[in-house]
């Protein structure tokens, strides 16, 4: 829980009552919120705080909360007053990708907090100007705000993509603001201005900008709320927030890693340093399936290593002998015997190419006479785990691969991908160095842009959901 004080206010002053009652404090003695962190982020706001923009304050809520170690829970709620709630959006809008690349979950409770500019600000814009106050001339409701308005539009951006989980409620003011010598002003946040994101607000009766975050005790309608919010975030166990979209398809965080899975095609995936490229072989892991052009391994080999085809093969062969020893004589076709070193293996080549990236070939097919090539699930689920051996042995957290299995080895795309993403959650929860944390990245195949993968997104969707509703 991380609470967030207005404009010209403080952690003190923003959420005390005049009985004493401070709602931090009454929040931590909620029982159903045993297990909840609180924490209050005060910032410099005042009369006197010139050119310290809202800019700096997000700048101060990045830092504070990473100092503190609060960036690191997967779920926090931001309850936000007024300027506050301008301030978590904006925090939100420049830490979108980093909150989503450790899968967050966000929970926003906005108390009276403008999405378009508030009144108060237009009353106090003359002493604004007039002390170079950039708080309050940033506030300020006018079509022209353009820091606003872009913050508004950004932050709707980050709803409509959705792939940050974010809950939220809205309250908003009742009555208006009455200042000493009985002058009266209009709602500070206008309920247009106010209600603005999720749909669910709620009017605080005889609140208002001010006494709406101070409530007076554990009854107070806006306490209730507030712990009623929390509890459906905390306590929640299973929602479809398990997995979330990325670019061009969805991720889970199974144990200690993120799978990803995305339609396209395994050789114009990036691939950075330190990653590895995962690809599908025979039993024989010999020269003829890289040079097959309709394999996955043929069109990366084709694309990145066309040039060293005999040294790979050699390389291919020695790491063979080196890892598996010699091979059994098998009869491939009537009329060809090769070197078997059999399903379910693994072998680790380092990059051929020198500019691309180190490749793991994971045999998971045979190939017999009277038979021809055949795939089973059995020999992707022990070459995962072969797999995994090599990533452990050589501290690799990165790897990128098609579906195993899908190609000739004839088994369906969308069982092929639910037996994968199976496989490599088993080996996350029970393999070796399970506990180092791993990006794996599934390329479902597709020919174009403008073709259907062969796994559609609802598909994709379901298997991942089915092993991260189980960690």
């Amino acid at each position: 829980m991380v609470f967030v004080h207005g404009i010209l206010s403080n952690g003190e002053a923003c959420w005390r009552h005049q009985n004493g009652t401070y709602w931090p404090e009454l929040l931590s003695r909620h029982a159903a919120l045993g297990g909840v962190g609180i924490y209050e982020f005060t910032y410099h706001t005042g009369f006197f705080s010139g050119h310290y923009d809202l800019g700096n304050i997000v700048d101060a809520l990045k830092e504070c909360l990473h100092l503190d170690g609060v960036d690191q829970a997967r779920k926090i709620i931001f309850v936000a007053h007024s300027m506050g709630g301008i301030v978590v959006r904006r925090y939100i809008v420049q830490c979108h990708d980093e909150l989503v690349e450790r899968s967050a979950e966000l929970g926003l409770f906005l108390i009276a907090s403008p999405s378009l500019g508030s009144s108060y600000a237009n009353w106090l814009s003359p002493i604004a100007r007039f002390m170079g106050h950039a708080q309050g001339q940033a506030l300020v409701f006018c079509q022209s705000n353009a820091w606003l308005n872009d913050l508004n539009s950004d932050f709707r951006n980050v709803l409509a993509r959705r792939k940050l989980v974010i809950h939220g409620r809205e309250l908003v003011e009742d009555r208006f603001v009455i200042l000493k010598h009985f002058r009266v002003l209009e709602q500070v946040v206008p309920p247009f201005s106010g209600v603005a994101y999720f749909g669910d607000s709620f009017k605080v009766p005889l609140s208002d900008h001010f006494s709406i975050a101070k409530p007076t005790d554990d009854q107070a309608i806006q306490h209730r709320m507030l712990c009623k919010f929390i509890e459906g975030i905390a306590q929640q166990k299973h929602n479809p927030g398990n997995v979330w979209e990325c670019a061009h398809g969805f991720k889970a965080c199974v144990g200690a890693s993120e799978i990803c899975i995305i339609a396209g095609r395994i050789e114009e995936y990036p691939m950075g340093p330190g990653v590895v490229v995962v690809l599908p072989c025979d039993e024989y892991f010999e020269g003829q399936c890289a040079r097959d052009s309709r394999t996955a391994l043929g069109v990366y080999f084709n694309r990145y290593c066309a040039k060293e085809a005999s040294n790979f093969s050699d390389l291919v062969r020695q790491e063979c002998r080196k890892r598996f020893g010699a091979g059994k004589l098998q009869q491939k076709t009537m009329e060809e015997s090769g070197e078997s070193h059999g399903p379910g293996r693994a072998v680790f080549v380092p990059d051929p190419s020198k500019n691309a990236a180190a490749i793991v070939l994971v045999s998971t097919t045979t190939q017999r006479a009277g038979q021809g090539l055949a795939a089973r699930m059995s020999y992707v689920f022990d070459g995962v785990q072969e797999l995994f051996e090599l990533l452990a042995d050589r501290r690799i957290n990165e790897v990128v691969m098609p579906v195993l299995g899908a190609g000739h080895g004839g088994i369906d795309p969308l069982l092929a991908l639910a037996g994968l993403v199976l496989a490599l959650a088993e080996a996350t929860h029970y393999g070796p160095d399970r506990q180092r944390r791993k990006k794996i990245t599934i390329v479902v195949f597709q020919r174009t842009k403008h073709d259907p993968p062969d796994v559609a997104s609802d598909g994709i969707r379901k298997v991942l959901e089915l092993v991260a509703s189980k960690t």
